[in-house]
């Protein structure tokens, strides 16, 4: 019995103090729970967010920045409690620019309580939410609102290198362009602040705070020009106009650097309002995306490679027309050549029949060394977002056929910017390099934490074999059997077209789809910029690069000249008479006039007054557009263009062609929007539609040509 007794005390024991170790093991658990969720409600937390870098182009404008904007909320339910939803109405209502009862509609929201009224009081400005704030206090309301501020994303120049610039998404990130890829720089790190807080969300005194500073984005600066960028725009908003492309870019760039000096794109969209925009216009940028094949823009390229192996000479000789490929007829592209040609002249003349020939010669290992060398199997590098990749059969499997068609152009595919780069290494005397938009990012208390240097990726060729084929790209502007389309008195311009038939995804080619392009450097023996154009699916013209794209650069060449101060090519003479008149009379500048909203005449005389030119563009009517803007200093003498509102450009009138050359008769069609179908060679006889009718555009024409003018 008493060990009975002594179990049960010893069990007993065991037991009380199990149960104790468990309270006392609750305790802490469950104190340490409490505290956590005590220290939870006392303590808070602000993060401060980073402002948002700016991005600038070359000559400081700015491209992009972040604005403080404003959201406001209101509490409704304190509101109708103090029976002022009426007066709120009324005073928001004339702060905001709308009808009391539109506003009363929009604020009514029953059972709401806080209420972030969109659009009208998301984002607003500090001087809308300064009214708002003064509204409130004025009714007894001041505690019934509350602030948030934030940055908003603004694009001043609207449209202006949007896919260069690129946008923000609705998280407030880079989503394309310069924005994407330097997101790191731009977008900041934000900042906070843990303290201690009251019942009123205040610091407690006395109580520790940990900080830790914001640090702003920083600066990027482009070398993006918006002179030359504004020529861009232009040139291909007249493309747009006449030629309805599925797509469209311009590339300027200078050689020597590999910087990028404009980059335009059709579609283009405003990343002010980019969810307006599908996203394949968002997300595509033309001249870096997508590759597609060339045509005779290629050429130069092959002709570099045959030179540096001596595999041909400029002199020899070969018969234009057609060449058999393992059987398969090879036709140039007017079909029946022009009898004996040199191998220059089959560059003068676009000949591919003369590119086989040198392909042939150069044979296939070095046609795709120097692919290689001229960067063609990789990608540029450039700093920009969804840069595509080049297409080209593998070397193994190559049939002759298909290197035949390659040599002029044909199946194979680059990019845009993979031919600036690779015509920048001819018109630079042999360096391939990498192209490049960003010249410097600048920290926000000044400091330059990045600066570009030229970078070299390689020597493609001797300099001396890039200059013979400059003399030869020279000749090409200067002799091209179609007519000097891009030929600028007083300059040296190296250049090629290009036409390429457009390939079925199943294989094969469209009959009336082509890709029309131009790219060249100027002046040809110490280029200050190079341009490339390429169109995409023109409508309403000539399937020729000569009528669609040269035209482009050469608006955009010329204006470019004047504006960078590239002067002319003199000879020793006119040299010494322009240093004279130089000497003689002082340079002198002029403010520009506005002359938008005025009659095209008016602007003439306006203009005529202060020593300036102006060009009219679109007839005569009242004036909608002016460069360069209002205020601008140029030089005595300079041309201001002047854009007139257009009437409906849907119909036009039908000229008379008897007479014209073939050629001629083109490229009246192709500025007209008309479509030529010719019958003959030579001079116009007849035409299927008699001159002074009214059609409208795209309408196909027929025109008989004679060998002599009378038929």
């Amino acid at each position: 019995m008493q060990k009975f007794r002594v179990r049960s005390l010893q069990v007993g024991f065991v037991v009380a103090v199990v149960i104790v170790l468990a309270r006392i093991g609750y305790v802490q658990t469950a104190d340490t729970f409490l505290y956590q969720r005590a220290k939870a409600e006392w303590d808070a937390d602000d993060v401060i967010q980073p402002v948002r870098g700016t991005i600038y182009d070359s000559t400081g404008g700015i491209l992009a920045y972040s604005a403080a904007a404003y959201t406001i909320d209101i509490d409704l339910h304190a509101i109708r409690k103090k029976d002022k939803l009426d007066a709120v109405a009324n005073g928001l209502a004339s702060i905001v620019h709308v009808s009391p009862t539109t506003m009363l509609s929009a604020i009514n929201r029953p059972g709401v309580t806080w209420l972030q009224l969109y659009p009208y009081l998301i984002h607003v400005s500090l001087f809308t939410k300064d009214k708002v704030e003064k509204l409130f206090d004025q009714l007894d309301l001041s505690n019934d609102l509350t602030v948030y501020k934030a940055y908003l994303r603004q694009y001043p120049n609207q449209t202006l290198a949007s896919h260069v610039i690129g946008f923000l998404n609705e998280h407030g990130t880079g989503a394309a362009g310069i924005e994407l890829s330097y997101n790191k720089y731009l977008a900041g790190k934000p900042g906070y602040s843990e303290f201690t807080q009251d019942t009123f969300g205040n610091p407690i005194p006395f109580y520790p705070t940990t900080t830790k500073p914001v640090q702003n984005g920083d600066n990027v600066y482009l070398t993006l020009n918006p002179v030359i960028e504004r020529y861009a725009e232009k040139a291909l908003a007249t493309i747009e106009k006449r030629f309805t492309p599925q797509h469209a870019t311009i590339i300027v760039s200078n050689p020597n650097t590999g910087a990028i000096l404009a980059m335009a794109d059709l579609p283009t969209f405003n990343p002010n309002e980019y969810w307006e925009y599908p996203a394949s216009t968002l997300y595509t940028n033309w001249a870096i995306s997508d590759p597609f094949e060339p045509g005779s823009t290629f050429k130069p390229e092959v002709f570099v490679g045959a030179l540096a192996t001596h595999s041909i000479r400029m002199n020899q000789t070969y018969m234009s027309g057609v060449d058999y490929v393992n059987g398969v007829p090879i036709h140039d592209w007017n079909i029946y050549g022009w009898g004996r040609l040199t191998y220059e002249q089959a560059l003068i003349y676009s000949s591919n029949v003369g590119l086989i020939h040198i392909g042939q010669a150069e044979g296939v290992k070095n046609f795709y060394d120097y692919w290689r060398l001229f960067g063609f199997n990789h990608r540029t590098g450039i700093d920009l977002p969804g840069e595509g990749h080049s297409i080209i059969f593998p070397e193994k499997n190559l049939n002759p056929v298909d290197f035949a068609t390659m040599t002029f152009g044909q199946g194979l595919a680059v990019t845009p910017i993979q031919q600036v780069a690779a015509i920048g290494a001819i018109a630079n005397g042999g360096d391939l390099l990498t192209p490049y938009l960003v010249q410097k990012i600048v920290a926000p208390d000044g400091k330059v934490i990045f600066t570009h240097h030229v970078h070299v990726v390689r020597d493609v060729a001797p300099r001396s074999i890039m200059t013979k084929v400059t003399n030869a790209m020279i000749k090409v502007v200067d002799d091209d059997p179609q007519g000097n389309v891009g030929e600028i008195p007083g300059y040296n311009i190296a250049g090629k077209t290009g036409t390429a038939q457009i390939p079925k995804p199943g294989g094969g080619y469209y009959a009336n789809l082509y890709n029309l392009s131009f790219l060249g450097f100027v002046p040809a023996h110490h280029p200050q910029f190079e341009i490339y154009v390429s169109v995409n699916e023109p409508l309403h013209t000539a399937q020729w690069g000569d009528w669609v794209a040269t035209p482009a650069a050469k608006y955009v060449i010329s204006r470019t000249l004047k504006y960078l101060a590239i002067p002319p090519h003199l000879t020793t003479a006119q040299k010494k008479q322009q240093q004279t008149q130089t000497s003689q009379h002082a340079i002198q500048y002029v403010s520009v006039p506005n002359v938008v909203g005025l009659l095209s005449s008016q602007s003439l005389h306006k203009l005529s007054d202060l020593g300036l030119q102006g060009t009219v563009i679109g007839g005569t009517g009242m004036i909608v557009d002016q460069w360069p803007r209002a205020g601008m200093r140029v030089t005595d003498g300079s041309t201001v263009e002047i854009e007139v509102k257009r009437a409906d450009m849907s119909t036009i009138i039908v000229p008379n062609f008897k007479g014209m050359l073939m050629t001629e008769a083109m490229r009246v069609c192709s500025s007209l929007g008309l479509h030529l179908v010719p019958s003959g060679f030579g001079f116009a006889t007849s035409q299927s539609i008699p001159a002074s009718r009214s059609v409208p555009i795209g309408s196909t024409i027929k025109v008989d040509f004679s060998t002599t003018a009378n038929g």
